[in-house]
């Protein structure tokens, strides 16, 4: 559980989407597609607790680690999702998941979403430094470790 106000949110997280991500601009999930940084620390004001997730997989056995990735944040994003969806029946009226990765649920994007039920955006395109998230937690977060993959997700509640 985590005190949504206690989130770091920075604006420097949104220059790794835009200016490191081959997808950028691709993904109606991703910036620039999505609210702004500072619409969405307006928008996190109103929720008070938050529920960080972690999935971790082992992939030492992985020839194409892009590609596990890719599967593997699929896979995770739907149980994730159903935690949504329960948080939801559960009385949390404003529950909402901010899934693991860019939406990959189609192969590419149409003009428009042809999914929005489940359209979710990423932690870091509205800037949520999750390094520092995962510290604050115990928790060991490594970018491009071949062998162990997280995925993280952050299930907003009110």
């Amino acid at each position: 559980m985590l005190d949504a106000p206690d989130i770091p949110v920075e604006n420097r997280g949104r220059l790794k989407c835009e200016y490191g991500c081959k997808g950028y601009g691709k993904r109606l999930s991703c910036p620039p597609h999505i609210i702004s940084i500072e619409e969405f620390r307006v928008i996190l004001k109103e929720y008070s607790n938050a529920i960080l997730l972690t999935e971790e997989f082992d992939t030492s056995g992985e020839d194409d680690i892009l590609k596990a990735w890719s599967e593997l944040r699929k896979s995770s994003f739907r149980k994730m999702l159903e935690l949504e969806y329960g948080a939801f029946r559960n009385g949390f009226t404003y529950a909402q998941l901010l899934r693991p990765g860019a939406c990959n649920e189609c192969d590419t994007c149409e003009a428009k979403c042809i999914k929005p039920d489940v359209r979710r955006f990423p932690p870091e395109a509205v800037g949520i430094n999750l390094m520092k998230l995962t510290e604050q937690q115990g928790i060991d977060l490594r970018f491009c470790n071949k062998n162990r993959i997280k995925c993280i997700g952050i299930l907003l509640l009110e």
